[in-house]
C-alpha cells in the first residue's frame, strides 16, 4: 500500500513536469514585458490586477496540510497555480510593511540567495534583482527581474496586497552565469482578522522556470513549502516591533 502510494505521487511529480515544464516550448514568446517609466503605472495597475483575480478565483484543491499550513492547486486552461494560506500571530500592516521588502525575504525563505533593488520607481513599487540557488546539482542558479507592486486597502473588507511579476531592463540583460526566470503573477494578500490575527495567503501562476522549485511539493514528495513558510511565521514574529515601511524608506 506504501509503496503504491509513493509509486502514485511520482507520477504525479512526472505528469507536473511533462505538463508545464518539458512542452514548454523554448520559442514561446517571453512572459517577461518590458519596463521603462513611461509604463510604469499601466504595468503596476496589471501587476495588481492579475493577483486580484487569482485571489477571486474559488476552485482551488487541497494538497495538503501540515500544522495548519495549507497548499492549495489550480489546473485551468494548461495553466498551474498554487496557492499556500496560513495564519500568523502579527497585525496585517506589519506583516504588510515586512513582507513587501523582498530584500529582508531571504531571512526566511532559502529559495532567496540574493535581493537587491535596481530602482524604486515610486513609493509602493520597486524594481528588484533575485537569484534562486540552482534545483539540480552542479546546476546554474536562477535570477529574476521582479517589478513588486504593493497596495494598502482601500475598504476596511479588503487585503493589503504584494504583488510581483517579471520585467525585462535594457540595464540587466541575462548572463552566462545565471538562468534567467520568469514570474507571470505572484505574491501575497494579507487580510486581517482581528488586531492581531491575519491571514496570509501566498499566490505563484507556476512557470516552467519557478515549476521545479515547487512540483516535489505539489506531487506530494516533500513538505518543503511547509518549512519555508513556518520560517515566514516566525520571522514575521520576531520581527513584530520593526517600524522599516519597506525599501523606499533608504531611499
Amino acid at each position: 500500500g506504501k509503496r503504491r502510494y509513493q509509486e502514485a505521487i511520482a507520477r504525479r511529480k512526472i505528469r507536473l513536469d511533462r505538463k508545464y515544464i518539458i512542452s514548454c516550448k523554448q520559442t514561446e514568446m517571453p512572459l517577461s514585458v518590458p519596463w521603462d517609466p513611461s509604463n510604469q503605472m499601466y504595468l503596476s495597475y496589471n501587476n495588481v490586477s492579475a493577483l486580484k483575480l487569482m485571489d477571486t478565483r474559488t476552485n482551488w484543491v487541497l494538497t495538503s496540510e501540515k500544522n495548519k499550513v495549507r497548499l492549495y492547486t489550480l489546473e485551468e486552461n494548461h495553466m498551474l497555480c498554487i496557492k499556500v494560506e496560513m495564519h500568523v500571530s502579527v497585525p496585517a500592516e506589519q506583516a504588510f510593511y515586512l513582507l513587501s521588502d523582498l530584500r529582508r525575504r531571504k531571512e526566511w525563505d532559502r529559495h532567496y540567495e540574493e535581493c537587491e533593488v535596481i530602482n524604486q520607481a515610486d513609493e509602493d513599487d520597486t524594481l528588484y534583482r533575485i537569484v534562486t540557488p540552482s534545483v539540480s546539482k552542479g546546476g546554474k542558479g536562477k535570477d529574476f527581474i521582479l517589478l513588486a507592486s504593493r497596495r494598502k486597502p482601500c475598504d476596511s473588507r479588503d487585503p493589503y496586497l504584494i504583488a510581483l511579476r517579471s520585467v525585462t531592463l535594457p540595464t540587466h540583460p541575462s548572463t552566462e552565469d545565471y538562468t534567467r526566470g520568469e514570474v507571470l503573477c505572484a505574491g501575497f494578500t494579507i487580510c486581517e482578522e482581528s488586531c492581531a490575527v491575519t491571514k496570509l495567503t501566498y499566490y505563484n501562476q507556476a512557470t516552467p522556470g519557478v515549476l521545479p522549485y515547487i512540483s516535489t511539493d505539489i506531487a506530494g514528495l516533500s513538505s518543503s513549502f511547509y518549512s519555508i513558510f513556518s520560517a515566514c511565521s516566525k520571522f514575521l514574529e520576531a520581527n513584530t516591533d520593526s517600524v522599516g515601511a519597506g525599501p523606499h524608506s533608504s531611499f
